[in-house]
């Protein structure tokens, strides 16, 4: 029965169990006793048969006894499938056929053995291949061993390609070698650690006699898988695994293949809400699952306010949410005063997110990250920004384009701009600031406007397109069409908005969160559209939803996602997933769903016509 409290990657930071032996993972697992009776998981060779290696697995109280066969020679090769070697234990040699891996996954598994792990790292694909495989066929469920691959500077990557069980043989072989281990930089020449003293364990710093390379290695796993946990618990592994590249080039070409071949998988378990900011510094960080997803929704789910007719394009800044920066106040009191002004669209342009516009700015990860600046723009930075101007140049109804960009930096914008749109440049080569860039843009945006028509219905209007793009980035766009289908109404302030039929709210959506949270009657709305979770009949919905009372869940399903808690075909009640729908039922214990409102009426509050105090707020029919 596995339960995760937090989880990032394929990584699961919870408990579990094999046996009687009950498991924190991710693990460590020390090769040989621990030093003084210290608390811990430790693995032993027992005399075995020939042609057999019998491994004890232990923490002092409960074990679990392994009976592996010793298969020679131990590679990569079609056919050499699964065996089992415990009660749902398996050792599984990769690649391993489907009728193998259905075979393993109809016994329940607790521990599947990834025995030619070693081989495969060295092959490089064929680990990320494995597993894919063992999650994509078992599940979140089995916990997963990976033996002798582990080394120090290793364990973030292992550990978010979904390795939960970490052995030290590796490290400890390579300290009989004369090898000097370190997290960060993999090995370091002895004579240069006994000269420089990088560390204060025992092992490097004995009361008498010579350093002990292999007490040091110990304390060098300890420290890693430490910092791992710590990294997991934070939500920040995938930086620690990113911070880890240099110390072997195999991680590079390995975390490569992983978002290539799990990239699904890792997407899945990307949570859509976020609350802290985060670091997007190398090349890599542009295959970060979220922002991967941003960008493709923007692509699938996005297009431009129909009342947007001029596009008005500006960099990004450190700030987040951009509209609060210093640069982007002064681009806002620059403009303030013209007529039609909520005709202009303002979008920037950053990397790694390519284009965020401003009605997206708090949908995370938008609100939530931060990367250098350096003016120089990689051909994947390009990329991404010149393919979501193409998208929305394509899909809006823009009569101008007004790009406040320097010239030499973002000189590829302009050939991603149409010749049938007139474009004006404002800021020339110098800084977007300066009194004559901010004279320039007021002067192109008020001519940009005066060439259009005055806007039909009022800024209010505008106000509910965007509202209308935000529902749809987030529930898809045939939802979004439902959810503001007539009647509609608005209420609320800028900060904090009400989306209303007239009588009851439907949904509210608050800046700092990005999202709308739903009522009952707004989830009534979506119908088939929003995201179920099938509720055991048998459990009563008085706090939130764990998982042992969920009996199916949608696999669209994402950790933030607003949800509907269905009971016999019929709604109950609506919340947050707490978990992706595949982790509720792959898992067997922790919380599924925190549960927001039941289907009760009083629990969607009056709004508009019955004395809300949100009910003096600007309204607007839909």
């Amino acid at each position: 029965m596995r339960a995760a409290d937090r989880f990032e990657g394929l990584a699961l930071l919870g408990t579990a169990a094999t046996g009687s032996l009950d498991l924190a993972v991710p693990a460590l697992v020390e090769s040989g006793p621990t030093e003084n009776g210290e608390p811990g998981l430790t693995l032993a060779s027992l005399a075995a048969p020939s042609g057999t290696r019998r491994l004890r697995l232990t923490d002092g109280a409960a074990e679990r006894v392994l009976e592996l066969p010793i298969l020679a020679p131990e590679i990569a090769g079609a056919g050499l499938g699964v065996h089992r070697v415990a009660d749902r234990v398996y050792l599984l040699h990769a690649p391993a056929r489907d009728t193998a891996l259905a075979e393993i996954r109809s016994s329940d598994p607790e521990l599947v053995v990834l025995g030619n792990a070693r081989t495969l790292w060295n092959e490089g694909e064929p680990l990320i291949a494995a597993l894919r495989a063992v999650r994509t066929s078992l599940g979140a469920g089995p916990v997963v061993w990976a033996p002798r691959v582990a080394l120090p500077h290793r364990i973030p990557f292992l550990v978010y390609a979904g390795v939960d069980l970490i052995d030290t043989t590796e490290g400890e072989l390579a300290a009989s070698r004369g090898e000097y281990l370190d997290p960060t930089l993999a090995r370091i020449d002895p004579s240069a650690a006994r000269t420089e003293r990088p560390c204060a364990c025992k092992g490097c710093r004995p009361a008498d006699g010579p350093a002990d390379l292999a007490t040091h290695a110990r304390f060098a796993y300890r420290r890693a898988i430490a910092e791992t946990r710590v990294a997991l618990r934070e939500g920040r592994l995938r930086e620690l695994v990113e911070a880890r590249l240099a110390s072997e080039p195999a991680l590079s070409e390995l975390l490569r293949y992983a978002d290539h071949e799990l990239g699904p998988l890792l997407e899945e378990r990307a949570p859509v809400t976020g609350a802290r900011s985060h670091d997007y510094v190398l090349a890599e960080s542009h295959r970060r699952p979220e922002m991967v997803r941003f960008r493709r929704r923007l692509l699938d789910r996005y297009r431009p306010p129909p009342s947007k007719s001029v596009l008005l394009i500006v960099p990004c800044s450190k700030t987040k949410p951009y509209r609060r920066s210093r640069s982007h106040r002064r681009f806002a009191a620059a403009l303030d005063g013209l007529r039609d002004l909520a005709r202009v669209h303002v979008v920037s342009v950053s990397s790694p997110i390519g284009v965020v516009p401003r009605e997206l700015e708090d949908v995370p990860p938008a609100r939530h990250y931060d990367i250098p600046v350096t003016g120089v723009w990689s051909e994947i930075e390009r990329e991404a920004v010149g393919e979501g101007l193409d998208h929305l140049l394509r899909h809006g109804h823009y009569q101008a384009v007004v790009a406040h960009l320097d010239r030499a930096e973002y000189s590829f914008v302009r050939d991603r701009l149409p010749t049938a749109i007139p474009a004006t440049w404002t800021a020339g080569d110098g800084a977007t600031t300066s009194r004559p860039a901010l004279g320039a843009l007021r002067t192109a945006v008020a001519e940009a406007l005066a060439a259009g028509r005055p806007l039909a219905g009022g800024p209010l209007t505008v106000v509910a397109e965007e509202l209308h793009e935000t529902a749809s980035f987030q529930f898809g766009r045939a939802a979004g069409q439902r959810l503001f289908a007539p009647p509609v109404r608005l209420a609320g302030r800028p900060w904090f908005q009400r989306v209303t039929d007239g009588t009851s709210d439907l949904a509210t959506l608050r800046e700092e969160r990005g999202l709308f949270h739903l009522t009952v009657r707004g989830a009534r709305r979506l119908g088939e559209l929003l995201p179920r979770v099938e509720v055991d009949p048998a459990v009563r919905l008085e706090g939130d939803l764990f998982v042992p009372g969920v009996r199916s869940a949608d696999p669209a399903i994402r950790a933030g996602d607003e949800v509907g808690l269905f009971r016999d075909g019929r709604l109950a009640a609506i919340g947050e997933a707490a978990l992706p729908g595949r982790l509720m039922r792959e898992l067997g214990r922790g919380l599924a769903v925190r549960v927001r409102k039941r289907d009760h009426t009083e629990t969607d509050t009056d709004l508009t016509e019955q004395g809300s105090r949100y009910a003096q707020g600007p309204v607007v029919e839909g």
